[in-house]
């Protein structure tokens, strides 16, 4: 060993380079303060924290580079070849004219610091990535958990709502979870019903569980009470334990009501009595319902020529013609006719019957009549009905006549005051104008204001509410 390193050695021992070193950190730490309290502007936006942590790490950095700094010190003095740190490794050869090998260095990323100066680090940049990493990771933990923790819960629920693991076997049916018990009354499932016809209404017991598989058990039939609410139906329906029929003179209109019950249970219903023209007639175009209130004569539905009412009457009503053989209607329209006459007369207006019933025979010789009348059997057919076409034939339309048209059966009529009254409060004793104004096409026949026809107080009550003639009524499902 030389002179000079032996007095370098010696100049470290006693302190000199130590306090040389140590002057010199205090100045970079000096110098960092400094350089703080020069931009300590900027630092006032930042919390404390971050500039307490911040400052720590930079003494830190300080101190590391001037420990690292003395040892390399102390190593070159001491001659030694090999240099090591944490960081990187140098090489110096043992002749100090040697040229040195340059060394690798990556460089560093550089970013804005939180202080508002650059810094750059490589080991900064790797440590916020795995700050972010752990961030990513810590937020999908939370993100998963908390599905879990939603999924468990609504597994739970579900479990102790419908307790699927809970069965039981009811003939071939299995039930899960808990069952519901409840009993059922089943009518008709439509507004309106047909004369003639069965209904029959049934109670079911039904056993069913959250997922809508049923048990159905029908009860006895014996036990089910039917009670018609209907005054003017009760002896027009037969019950039959659990079937209803009701009779065909009851007229398309009529409401019925009733109550169906089994035990305490009960439940009411109410239905539209009304009959499909379709099924009321034969291939050879005749009605099979000419006893029914309601039934409907025109071009396309005919009579057979053998047909009569068996309960004609003669009203007590006064007539213009003295063959009595057209002086009849059936019974219910003969009392509603009387009714209608002595109600017109009490209002001021007298009505005299012309022609009721009229036969097959009779209407034969009616016809021809038109005929030579109009000329041709085209024209009559628009003011006259052909045999087995009439109504008349049915018992249950009348002609009427007053003094202030002569008594004859003319279009004037509906002008006249009685032709008023008439139009508009005939429907209240069962009755309508059978071929009101403006309905010719649908009718056939022209505006006869003087025809009337019986069908019952509810089906005319209908129909002039609505301004609807017979064929309208049927063709129609709002009715």
């Amino acid at each position: 060993m030389n002179k000079k390193k032996r007095k370098a050695l010696k100049d470290i021992f006693n302190g000199k380079k130590r306090d040389t070193l140590e002057n010199k950190s205090r100045s970079l730490s000096s110098a960092s303060f400094r350089y703080e309290q020069i931009n300590s502007n900027k630092r006032r936006k930042v919390c404390v924290r971050k500039r307490n942590d911040g400052l720590s790490r930079q003494l830190k950095r300080i101190k590391k580079q001037v420990k690292y700094n003395i040892g390399t010190f102390l190593q070159r003095i001491a001659g030694r070849e090999n240099i090591s740190s944490n960081k990187d490794t140098r090489h110096i050869s043992k002749n100090s004219n040697a040229v040195r090998r340059p060394v690798k260095r990556v460089e560093p990323y550089e970013r804005r610091s939180s202080y508002g100066s650059y810094r750059t680090s490589t080991v900064d940049t790797r440590r916020r990535i795995a700050r972010r990493r752990r961030r990513t990771i810590v937020k999908l933990k939370r993100i998963f958990f908390i599905a879990f923790v939603f999924i468990a819960v609504f597994l739970f629920s579900f479990i102790v709502y419908y307790k699927p693991f809970k069965t039981m076997a009811v003939g071939d049916v299995t039930l899960r979870g808990d069952l519901t018990y409840k009993t059922q009354i089943i009518g008709v499932d439509t507004n309106t019903i047909k004369t003639g016809t069965n209904y029959a209404f049934n109670v079911q017991n039904v056993i069913e569980d959250h997922f809508n598989n049923k048990v159905i058990d029908n009860v006895d039939k014996n036990l089910i009470t039917i009670n018609v609410t209907s005054e003017n139906l009760k002896n027009k329906v037969s019950v039959n334990k659990n079937v209803i029929n009701i009779d065909d003179s009851v007229t398309s209109g009529s409401v019925l009501h009733m109550v169906v019950s089994y035990k305490k249970l009960s439940k009411s219903y109410s239905y539209i009595v009304k009959d499909n023209l379709s099924e009321e007639i034969d291939n050879n175009m005749i009605i099979t319902n000419p006893n029914e209130y309601d039934a409907v004569v025109n071009k396309q539905r005919h009579l057979s020529s053998s047909y009569k009412p068996s309960d004609l009457v003669k009203p007590n009503i006064d007539f213009m013609q003295s063959n009595e053989s057209v002086m009849y209607l059936r019974k219910d329209a003969a009392k509603a006719l009387e009714e209608l006459c002595k109600d017109a007369q009490s209002s001021g207006y007298k009505f005299y019957g012309v022609s009721g019933f009229r036969s097959y025979s009779l209407q034969v010789d009616v016809y021809k009549d038109n005929i030579a009348q109009y000329g041709n059997e085209e024209d009559a057919n628009f003011y006259s009905a052909k045999p087995g076409e009439s109504e008349h034939q049915l018992g249950l339309s009348m002609d009427l006549s007053t003094k202030e048209v002569n008594y004859q059966l003319v279009e004037s009529l509906g002008d006249t005051p009685a032709g008023k009254w008439l139009e508009e409060n005939c429907y209240k004793y069962g009755f309508i104008i059978r071929f009101p104004e403006n309905k010719e096409k649908i009718t056939g026949y022209s505006y006869e204001p003087w025809h009337i026809r019986y069908v019952g107080k509810d089906l005319a009550k209908i129909m002039h509410d609505n301004n609807l003639t017979l064929e309208e009524y049927f063709e129609s499902d709002k009715y």
